[in-house]
């Protein structure tokens, strides 16, 4: 079996890919490999995903961003997340956490808004992508606070991190198990996170809620999709696997230390949630306007 994720080793999805094909493994009996195919906005992922057959041996790890964004901000798009990508099960709600580089001057969310209204069109801030949940996020979150920061995409997470880290770019929101370790080693600074997670980095720590913005708290999840042909008995089981996978306490016990938070559904109800979700996100992104590079 095969796990195609869309980022290179370390980055936020294969953080979650390699517990999983261990999982997967020790359940089905079969080897399963991690693919690594960042690019394109999940673009050369999910066009392998959709280009394999349909056995359900090939399976992708998606964000809502490969599964609901994605048609809003490509408009050459090579896959239709509603006809190539056949629902499995999602696996987390990951926690986003707004962070900084160190040398910034700015100790909380209201003292980067002030710096950035006095300051409009210097500050930057990275993403792993256009239309990333890091950049779509930022978007919503600039718009509500009305500031002009800079957006500097990457190609993966693992580069908008490096860079943040460095100082080459000033801002990166991300999922709370990417930049956990950097938090913990003082190289970030955190300024807010949503939702609340109880890991002992986090916990202190304000929520985007909390601090007067809407509509961030269980805005990024991370699932697993197959191929379009897959026979539902095979996603079934695979459903099966996946939601015992992540009810198992050493793996809760990882993504808790990492602040995410496991999350299984049925195939259909995680088809249900995608659905709900395009309604919903396609008006906001339609507004914002966002496009690839």
């Amino acid at each position: 079996m095969t796990i195609i994720v869309n980022g290179g080793a370390g980055s936020l999805p294969d953080i979650f890919a390699r517990p999983l094909a261990e999982k997967l493994h020790a359940a089905l009996g079969q080897p399963v490999v991690v693919d690594n195919r960042p690019g394109a906005g999940g673009m050369v992922a999910l066009q392998h995903l959709k280009d394999s057959d349909g056995s359900g041996h090939t399976l992708a790890i998606v964000t809502n961003a490969h599964a609901v964004w994605s048609p809003y901000v490509f408009p050459k798009l090579t896959y239709d997340p509603a006809v190539d990508l056949k629902p499995v099960s999602p696996v987390a709600v990951l926690p986003m956490a707004l962070t900084v580089n160190p040398q910034l001057p700015v100790s909380n969310l209201a003292e980067l808004l002030a710096l950035a209204r006095r300051e409009p069109g210097v500050l930057n801030y990275a993403s792993s992508g256009n239309g990333s949940p890091p950049h779509v996020l930022f978007e919503v979150l600039r718009e509500q606070a009305g500031v002009d920061i800079v957006h500097v995409p990457f190609k993966t997470g693992p580069d908008a991190l490096t860079a943040t880290v460095a100082g080459d770019t000033q801002v990166y929101w991300a999922g709370t198990a990417l930049v956990e370790p950097l938090v913990k080693s003082g190289r970030l600074k955190l300024l807010a996170v949503s939702p609340h997670v109880d890991s002992p980095t986090f916990a202190d720590v304000p929520t985007l809620q909390q601090e007067g913005f809407a509509g961030f708290e269980s805005a990024v999840w991370l699932g697993v999709v197959t191929h379009r042909d897959t026979p539902d008995a095979v996603v079934a089981r695979l459903n099966q696997v996946i939601g015992e996978a992540v009810a198992d306490p050493a793996f809760v016990a990882t993504m808790a230390a990492q602040g995410s938070i496991p999350y299984h559904d049925s195939a259909q109800g995680f088809a249900a949630r995608i659905a709900a979700e395009r309604a919903e996100w396609g008006p906001v992104l339609e507004r914002l306007g966002i496009r690839p590079n």
